[in-house]
This record gives structure tokens, sequence and C-alpha cells, in this order.
């Protein structure tokens, strides 16, 4: 195996890599401190297998980092590990093509059994915090009617609806300023009215409304 462990804490990547060395003596393990050098490394060595990108990694600017690996490297799995067990966030990460989310606290045993199933093109994510992103699905509010109806009831704006849209066809928040002619700043904006005018709270629950409501 060939595992690349993007993290600006060196102590936590010597961690990881020998955790993968005792478990898999043939593996060789890339270390990279910046979404920059990880994409080098990924640029210069095409056999990597399976990459790890800390959520607080230097570039990663939250999950518009992920969306840049995966637009670049679609064909290797990329999971997110984090310091913080948050629901919404592995939702949003699980929801742009990540492989898995991994938190820190998990034990090591957890963590490379997590690493085996993803490099087999498995997902990974914690039962607790699928538990959670389950509950927060089936809770989510869903409207009846068509497209029309649904932008009609919810109060949406031209933009906002086009926004959605593009939510649904999986564009991260900069591609969406582009095609709009926009700020990602402005996009954000456009974000949050339209979560707080549909009922939702993250980017994942937005999509499934969206799509139930034939958006997109």
């Amino acid at each position: 195996m060939k595992i690349l462990i993007a993290d600006d804490h060196q102590l936590l990547v010597d961690a990881l890599a020998q955790l993968v060395r005792e478990n898999d003596s043939g593996a060789e393990v890339l270390q990279a401190a910046s979404l920059a050098d990880a994409m080098d490394a990924m640029d210069r060595d095409g056999a990597v297998e399976i990459v790890l990108l800390d959520y607080d990694l230097p570039g990663m600017d939250g999950i518009e980092g992920l969306v840049k690996v995966r637009g670049r490297f679609p064909q290797i799995p990329c999971a997110i590990f984090s310091g913080v067990q948050d629901a919404q966030v592995a939702s949003s990460v699980l929801a742009r093509g990540a492989a898995g989310f991994l938190p820190k606290s998990l034990s090591a045993p957890a963590f490379f059994h997590a690493i085996k199933l993803m490099q087999v093109g498995e997902k990974f994510i914690p039962a607790e915090l699928y538990e959670n992103i389950a509950h927060r699905t089936e809770n989510m509010p869903v409207a009846s009617g068509n497209a029309d109806d649904f932008v009609a009831d919810k109060g949406l704006s031209r933009r906002e609806t086009e926004v959605l849209a593009a939510l649904v066809e999986g564009t991260s928040n900069r591609q969406i300023g582009q095609e709009l002619g926009v700020e990602e700043v402005t996009v954000k904006l456009h974000l949050r009215r339209i979560y707080r005018k549909i009922g939702v709270s993250n980017r994942t629950q937005a999509v499934k409304l969206a799509m139930a409501n034939g958006i997109g």
C-alpha cells in the first residue's frame, strides 16, 4: 500500500506512519504538511493508493481543499481526518466525494481498519456519527409538489434557485461564483439565506431536499 498522510503536526504524522508500517510491512508512506505539498506529491507519484487529509491542513479552506484534490485525482480515495468529531462536517465531506471521515480520537486498530476499507473502495464513518447524520436526515423537512411550487413556497429568489440547482450538480462554491459572475463570499451569503428559507442546516440536507422537490 502506498499512502499519503497530510497534516502539519509532525508528531501525529509520524505516529500514523508507524501505525501503517506496523500493520503492513510493505507499506510506503508519503508525508505532506500542506495541501499544496500533498498535491505536488500526488503529481509526482501517480501510484498513491489512498490519501488522508487533515481538515485543518494549511491551504485546505475547509471542504474546498477536498474538492480540489477530488477534481485533480478523482480515481484516488481521499479521506478527511479531524480532531473534531462533527457530524455536519462528516456529512459535508462525504457528500463531496470523500472516502471517509476519521476522527483523530479513533483507536489505532480502528484507524488502520478504516484505511484498509477505504483503500478497496469502501466508505468509512464511525457508527455514532452515522447515526447522528441519519437522525438529522430523517428529521429534515420535506415539502411536497414540483420545483416551481417549492421555490414559491420557500420564497427563493431566481439567484437562490440557481445556486441551489448548482449544489445538486455537486458544484463547489468557487465554481458557482465563476458561473454566476459573483464573488465566492456572495455565494456563501446566498447559501446561508437558502438554508434558512428551506429549513436545513447544511449542504447535504439542502441537496437532498432540493432533489426531492425536482430541483437540479
